[in-house]
Parts: C-alpha cells; structure tokens; sequence
C-alpha cells in the first residue's frame, strides 16, 4: 500500500467516525423526543482506479418496520373509534345518573308517584295538589333537558367531525410538501430523515381520523390510500369534504345523503361511515364520531322518547281518567296534545304537563284529584282518580320496541331499563376502548422498541467510534511521521 493510499484511507476513515459520531450523539439527543426514528450511517467502499480508497459515506437512513408501523395504525385507529363512542355513552349514563342521584330521571319518577301516595291520603290538600303539580313539571323539564342534551352530543360530535376533516385537509397538504422536499433533498442528496420523521407524525395524525395505507412512491415520496381504494393522497393532496351542520333535532337524520346531516366524501367519491357506499371508511376517529351522531346517540334517544311516550300513554287512558274524550290529552301531553305512537320521534324533548292542571297555564292543580277536564271540583275526599294514576304507575305495560324491552314493565321498572341500557351499552363501550387502548400500546412500545434510541446502544457505539476515530488518527501520525522522515533524507 502506498503512502497516500494510506493517507486516504486514513482521512476517509476519520470522516466516516466523525459523521458516525455527530449521528449518534443526535440519536442520544432526541431518546425522548416524540416521533424521532434512530438514524444509521450508509458506509461503503471508496474505490479510485480500480484501488480501494478508503470509505465514504452513502447516506443517512432511518430505521423503520413498515410491518409493526402498519399494525401499531390498525390498534390506533380501533382506539380512535372506541374512544369516540365510550365517550358519547359516558356523557348520556353521566346524564341519566344513578337511582341515588337526585337530578337523575329515575329519581324524579320516584318523586312524582311519592307526590301522588301523599296526595292519595289528603285528595284535598291544596298543598299536596301542589307538590304532584311540581314533580308532574319537574319530570317533564327532566325529559326535555335530557333530549336537549343528546342532541348537543350529536351536535358536538358534528362539530368534531368538521374540525377534524379541517385538520386532515391541513395534514394532507403538508404531506404533499414535505414529499417534494424529500424528493428534492433524496435527488441532491441531502439527508432527508428529519422531514421523514415529521411526514410520518403526519400520517399517523391523518391515520387516527381515517385508517389508510402509505404506498411508497419514486424518491422518498408516499401515495395515502384508504383500505377501500379511495387515494387521499396521490401525487397531490386529495379534499375531503364534510359540512356541518349548525343545530340538530331528534329528526335530523343522514339516511345516505337524504336527510339533512352531512355526510364525508373525498373529490365527489362517497366514504361517508355506516353509509351505503362500498367505499365507506371504517374505523377511525371521524367513523367513531359518526356512529355517535348517526347511531349510538340516535338509539338513546329513541329510547327516551319511548319512555315518554309510556309516561304520557299511562295517564291518557280512559280508564285512568274517566273525564277525557277519545283523542284527549292526560295529565301529560307532546307539546298540548295527545301522543301518538306515529309521532314518536323527540317526544321526549316536547312532552309537559297539560294546561288544564297548570295554574301558571290558567289551569287549576285540582284537578289531580278531580280529572284533567273536569269542570267543577268534586267531593273533597274523593281519591279515585289519584289511586288511578299510582295504578297506573304500577301497571305492567307493554313498552315500544325503541326501549328494547322484551316483558312488560310498570312505569319505574321502564326508567330503570332505560337507564340500565344506556350503561350496559356504556360498559360494554368501555371495555372495547381499554381493550383496544392496551393493544394500540403495546404495538407503539414494539414499535419503539425496533425504531427507536436504546441509549445504552448508542452509547457502546460510540466507544467503537472513538475506538476507530483514535485508530485513523493514529495511522495519519504514523504517516505524518514517516513523510517528515522522507524529507529528513
């Protein structure tokens, strides 16, 4: 070997450690820094003239594991749509309460039929006719704050839906100029592995609200692809598109883009979750809060109104109140008049008291004890028609399908089956998303366990670097030593 054999050798060799170690000191540096992928130094063989020349370094890479990344965005995209849907039934068995909660809906039945076995003692207590008067509103009022909130639920998920498709748009297009940045930077190349770091953060942020694939394309750059085939990223940045919809009623349904809710596309192509399309998105945040707003709230609320309608049917029978006519409304109506099983639909949001027994209403609350059209006050101890109403409270009925009952129930057996729904749904929901929580993280901690920085490693890496670095310096004294000897001669 020659003399500047050697030296090459020698200088390329310093080179190499010394980019060896300024890449490794930054892997140790960013050990904990959210996103970063330990990097490796590319070293191949210099050759001049057909003579080996020393090394060079080829490039910087990151380490990555496409299979367990793929997974990790599976688990992430489940816990995404658990989350979502554990979260709208926490809100709903959050506002239903307990039966020791004293704002809860079962509670203020418990209210009402204890105002009506008091009343039954004293039918003619002015006193006691009040306070039925007061639960009879209050229970109402209940019904129609519950209604009121499901329907905010609905609404804030729309909401979320619209910020979240904002924010994938925004992604998309960072993705896109972070491609051409890294084609550019792999052309000249630059080393390009902290923009790949931020393009992955990326798509995983885009991957939480709607699962896709990363398709690798010529010079760094990546393609997104939905599981079913739609591109939101393919060359340029893909729109997907959402409107919201400022206020939503119990009526307000998508019904595959007949209704008035808004539905998801991508460029005019259907993806909307739970839809008709093939090409509908599963999974993800935005399918999650979609199945809040088009199904899980939806069946809640169903399910009050079901409960109202039982509530508002027990006291316009006939048979409970022999002062009514056919057609007439009982002590509770939907918004002034009978209900009707035709009219279902966010009862639970229009049903209150009847006017007739309301004095705020120019009613007289007599006529709890006297019957809702009753004209003139009857004997002051009559009691039938009270002890009616808490039969009818008691009574076994059969209940509309929407409350998801398979038996007869009396009047609290209902509200406790409705509340018993809604946190049976919820466990279940939560269940989902812990199980689902536990898988997603220990796919990140496999992930990180294969991309990330192991200090301890890098640090052993960096005694065989200082190792290597001594030993080229050592043979460029050695040469330093020699040529001054030559020059000596």
């Amino acid at each position: 070997m020659t003399i500047s054999q050697a030296l090459l050798n020698a200088t390329s060799g310093l080179a190499a450690a010394s980019r060896r170690a300024g890449v490794t000191s930054n892997n140790i540096a960013n050990a904990l820094t959210e996103g970063y992928s330990r990097r490796d130094v590319g070293l191949t063989e210099r050759v001049t003239a057909g003579v080996g020349a020393g090394v060079e370094v080829s490039g910087i890479s990151r380490t990555t594991n496409p299979a367990i990344t793929y997974e990790r965005r599976l688990a992430d995209t489940q816990f995404a749509f658990d989350s979502a849907t554990a979260g709208a039934l926490s809100k709903i068995t959050g506002l239903l309460g307990g039966p020791e909660d004293p704002n809860a809906l079962f509670q203020k039945y418990a209210n009402f039929e204890s105002a009506l076995r008091s009343l039954a003692e004293t039918p003619d207590s002015g006193t006691l006719q009040q306070q039925v008067l007061t639960a009879a509103r209050d229970l109402a009022a209940t019904f129609n704050h519950l209604s009121d909130a499901y329907q905010r639920i609905r609404t804030d998920a729309d909401a979320e839906i619209n910020n979240r498709v904002n924010a994938v748009n925004e992604a998309l297009q960072q993705i896109e100029d972070l491609n051409n940045a890294i084609s550019r930077g792999v052309a000249g190349g630059a080393d390009v592995s902290a923009l790949q770091d931020q393009r992955q953060q990326l798509i995983d942020m885009v991957n939480e609200n709607i699962p896709v694939r990363e398709l690798q394309r010529d010079n760094g750059k990546v393609d997104l692809m939905t599981p079913e085939g739609v591109f939101l990223l393919a060359g340029t940045a893909r729109t997907v598109e959402f409107t919201q919809s400022p206020v939503i009623t119990p009526g307000s349904v998508y019904d595959n883009g007949a209704g008035s809710l808004s539905g998801l596309s991508v460029d005019g192509t259907d993806i909307t979750p739970f839809g008709s399309s093939s090409q509908a998105a599963k999974g993800g945040a935005l399918a999650g809060l979609f199945n809040v707003r088009d199904n899980v709230v939806p069946e809640q609320s169903a399910a009050l109104d079901a409960l109202a309608f039982d509530l508002v049917g027990r006291f316009q029978d006939a048979s409970v109140d022999t002062t009514l006519n056919p057609g007439d409304a009982g002590v509770f109506t939907d918004g002034g008049i009978a209900g009707d099983v035709s009219n279902l639909t966010g009862l639970a949001g229009r049903i209150e008291i009847n006017a007739a027994v309301d004095p705020a209403q120019g009613g007289e609350a007599r006529r709890f004890r006297d019957g809702v059209n009753s004209v003139a006050p009857m004997a002051a101890g009559s009691d039938a028609f009270v002890r009616a109403m808490i039969s009818a409270m008691s009574d076994s009925r059969p209940s509309h399908a929407s409350l998801q009952s398979s038996g007869d129930l009396s009047a609290s057996e209902s509200v406790a089956h409705l509340t018993s729904l809604a946190g049976g749904k919820h466990a279940t929901a939560v269940g989902r998303a812990s199980a689902s929580e536990i898988m997603a993280q220990g796919l990140r901690e496999a992930e990180t366990l294969e991309t990330g920085v192991d200090t301890d490693r890098e640090l052993q890496n960096l005694l065989v670097i200082e190792q290597a670095y001594a030993a080229n310096a050592r043979v460029l004294q050695t040469l330093d030593q020699m040529i001054q000897r030559l020059m000596e001669l």
